[in-house]
């Protein structure tokens, strides 16, 4: 190799080094922007420590797709950081091994100086330097001045190819020591960004089995609450036939906990996250709303109504319905304690319960249903 291209090939591994430690150290990534790589490494690490109980299924989802594509993004720097880091220890070899030629060149160089000093000085020929210099004829001194042209030409070039062998050692070594440093760097960033991939696998790994966990319990509630319904809807019938013979309860002005309503008519029952809209849940109908939020969050009217059903019920747990007439109802299941009996007249927003975690649930929340002739619709439509 020679130093032409030597100095190219430190200048690519310095280049190398600046990549590495620019994209995949911090980054993650060879060759993507360091600041919207590092805008997504964030978002991905704050969904990876979402509570698979409050978070939404979109969010989870959204976690599970960022967490995915770290993954195969430190997947791909990992494999060209190892990969630019083994051409580098090969560089680093090369250049050891030209090292050792330039050494052993340098050695030969000053053994042979040695080896001319001690042959002209200290073990001289039948017509010594010493008599040379000394003799006093013209011809022999013109013969004497040649042979010391001679001698010095020759130890001339002899010390000049020394010291050019020299200087090429102190480059090499300079080479060398840079290619160690740019080996080792990358190196360093090839454990960097493994460190970062095994860590983001854990978290993927984490995240999908909590959503695995999720899955499994939002199914065995749906299926528990699709058990319960025809008995608490024939429940529901007899009640709110029961009351339609009676008085109409007396309006009552809404509550103002609850807020304003929306344009279909209700408030939002609770406040908190959706962790589960109405609709297909993996294959089956999840028929109404998931409100996360802690235990003892009050639970208030969607609108105003006469309680039908305040009691426990198998699945829903510790439920309420309100009849609105029309033959619309409102259903609040998994409180943990009510504060309205059957019968009762309540107003929009008045305080009917408390979120909860009874019957068959995921976790503490308010499971709120709308339903219209005994079935079910999305809460969305009344919410606005």
């Amino acid at each position: 190799m020679n130093r032409h291209s030597s100095t190219i090939r430190v200048t690519i591994l310095a280049l190398i080094v600046a990549l590495v430690t620019s994209h995949v150290a911090p980054a993650g990534a060879v060759g993507v922007d360091p600041e919207r790589e590092d805008a997504r490494r964030r978002k991905a690490s704050l969904q990876a420590d979402l509570d698979v109980l409050t978070a939404s299924e979109t969010d989870l989802q959204a976690a599970l797709g960022a967490l995915s594509a770290s993954v195969l993004v430190q997947t791909a720097a990992v494999d060209e950081a190892k990969g630019a880091a083994t051409a580098a220890e090969s560089d680093v070899a090369e250049l050891e091994a030209e090292l050792a030629v330039t050494s052993s060149a340098i050695s030969d160089l000053k053994a042979d100086l040695v080896t001319r000093a001690v042959d002209t000085f200290v073990r001289p020929s039948e017509l010594s330097f010493v008599e040379m210099v000394e003799s006093s004829d013209p011809a022999e001194a013109e013969r004497k001045q040649a042979f010391l042209d001679l001698l010095m030409a020759h130890d001339t070039d002899v010390v000049g190819q020394l010291q050019r062998a020299e200087e090429e050692l102190t480059r090499q070594r300079g080479e060398a020591e840079a290619a160690r440093e740019a080996a080792e760097a990358l190196r360093a960033g090839a454990e960097a960004a493994l460190v970062e991939l095994e860590q983001s696998m854990t978290d993927h790994a984490a995240l999908k089995a909590g959503i695995d966990v999720r899955q499994a319990e939002v199914l065995a509630e749906i299926d528990q609450l699709s058990a319960a319904e025809a008995e608490l809807g024939a429940l529901i019938d007899s009640r709110v036939a029961a009351a339609a013979t009676g008085a109409p309860g007396e309006p009552v002005a809404a509550a103002s906990g609850a807020g304003a309503a929306s344009s279909g008519g209700c408030v939002w029952p609770a406040r908190g996250s959706v962790t589960s809209e109405f609709g297909s849940r993996w294959g089956r109908l999840h028929a109404g709303l998931d409100i996360a939020g802690p235990i003892g969050t009050p639970i208030w009217a969607a609108k105003a109504g006469t309680v039908a059903v305040a009691g426990t019920q198998n699945g829903y747990g510790t439920t309420v319905v309100l009849d609105h007439g029309g033959g619309m109802t409102t259903l609040y299941g998994h409180q943990s304690r009510l504060a309205v009996s059957v019968g009762q007249s309540v107003s929009q927003g008045q305080v009917i319960g408390y979120v909860g975690n009874t019957g068959r649930s995921t976790g503490p929340h308010l499971h709120f249903e709308t339903r219209y002739g005994g079935s079910p619709r999305s809460p969305r439509g009344c919410l606005g």
